[in-house]
């Protein structure tokens, strides 16, 4: 969709009265008129800048509300009054609308590639996050470092995140992974049949292999070595099995440029080895979501110390995760509009990085601010902004992954807004 077409879509969720009466969490929230309504409340929980709460209040009433800022304390206070779901629900909303058949979406082969993938968030220290939550790692839980389990559906061709959890940190991925597949089955049953699901070598089962089949979903899987043995056992090349729930399973296995042996599953029988591996290979976007959510979006750095505050921001980025997809489209078409003309060795794209600091800068000050015109004035702005900072698309490229930080370097880290 066009972004002014989502921002609106936003905007008549935030100002709905359903939406207002389903969140609360007290029944006589909202009944006065306060220097910061829900709406409010909203369209500043959706400010992309990590700074100190209270600099972020100072700039929000600045530029948005005008007047004297509330103290942070009366932020905290407020936003107890509601719960996560206004997010949630622009997120669910968004995913129908832009699913429905009205817009034309990037397909592989005709098909849709999803891709499902779970992580963890490191959350405050606190005894009530722990106890909502729990903790990663051993040894005694007191001191520990709560942590909250994720897992997401996400079209790696469109940038978009379709199902996302959040949930305990001890999650069974299998468990949330058959939570996608019947989100697909019973949301979106009219692009579950052309899709492709890829995933990791930590879902593969005979109980998730029976699901997909029965889901009549086309997947290609990754299988580590301990996995099913029919699989395991088959030699390098193509190779067509029966494994014990009577299932067909083409096998897909050939060494990598390490040397390790890369086995892939799939009930795909008419692709070729090459298409198995291309397929597989775009899970990789999946991966560069939680980057981008961690380190681009600074999800981690989250602005309470709650549980409920963890999830309004946790679904809070979802939305501006959807909201960088949606820009990203539009400015990857003005940089063509740009580079018509010009002779390029690589293709480009608007850079993202680049993208995300824009609408840092400039997203809040448009949505929700009931002006129509300088809304439009403001989107174009922004487009014509992204469509000037571009990277090189080079096919082919790869990196070795970096391990994740320890506690002790992670606090010392800057936002990367």
């Amino acid at each position: 969709m066009k972004n002014l077409d989502y921002l609106e879509l936003l905007t008549v969720i935030a100002m709905s009265k359903d939406t207002l009466n389903n969140a609360k969490l007290r029944t006589n929230a909202f009944i006065r008129n306060r220097k910061m309504s829900f709406v409010s409340a909203l369209s500043f929980l959706l400010d992309m800048r990590k700074t100190t709460l209270q600099t972020r209040l100072n700039l929000y009433f600045k530029t948005m509300e005008g007047g004297e800022p509330i103290s942070q304390q009366a932020f905290s206070k407020l936003r107890m009054n509601f719960d996560h779901s206004p997010f949630e629900k622009m997120v669910r909303e968004a995913v129908k609308a832009e699913y429905s058949g009205e817009y034309e979406l990037p397909l592989w082969q005709g098909f849709h590639v999803l891709a499902i993938d779970g992580s963890y968030l490191q959350l405050p220290r606190t005894d009530e996050l722990r106890l909502e939550f729990g903790v990663r790692g051993g040894g005694k839980t007191t001191g520990k470092q709560p942590s909250a389990g994720v897992s997401v559906l996400y079209d790696v061709l469109h940038g978009w995140p379709l199902d996302p959890i959040i949930t305990r940190t001890n999650m069974n991925e299998r468990t949330e992974c058959g939570k996608h597949i019947s989100f697909l089955q019973e949301e979106l049953p009219h692009i579950a049949g052309k899709s492709i699901l890829t995933i990791d070598r930590g879902y593969p089962s005979l109980d998730l292999f029976a699901k997909l089949e029965n889901a009549e979903l086309k997947f290609v899987a990754r299988c580590c070595s301990k996995s099913i043995s029919q699989i395991n056992d088959t030699p390098i090349g193509e190779s067509i099995v029966t494994i014990k729930n009577g299932m067909t399973i083409r096998v897909v296995k050939f060494e990598l440029s390490s040397g390790e042996i890369e086995t892939l599953a799939t009930n795909l029988l008419d692709l070729s080895m090459h298409q198995i591996t291309e397929l597989y290979a775009m899970r990789w976007g999946v991966e560069m979501a939680y980057f981008r959510l961690k380190q681009e979006l600074s999800v981690e750095k989250f602005s309470g110390k709650t549980p409920n505050a963890i999830y309004q921001d946790f679904w809070a980025s979802m939305v501006l995760m959807q909201a960088v997809a949606v820009f990203q489209k539009e400015a990857n078409e003005a940089v063509c509009k740009r580079q018509k003309n010009k002779t390029t060795k690589y293709q480009n794209r608007a850079r993202t990085s680049d993208l995300i600091i824009t609408l840092r800068d400039r997203f809040v000050f448009a949505v929700l601010c009931g002006r129509s015109m300088f809304c439009i004035q403001e989107m174009e702005e922004i487009i014509k902004t992204m469509a000037r900072a571009v990277s090189p698309v080079r096919p082919g490229r790869s990196f070795n992954r970096t391990f994740r930080p320890s506690d002790n370097v992670r606090a010392n880290l800057k936002s990367r807004l």
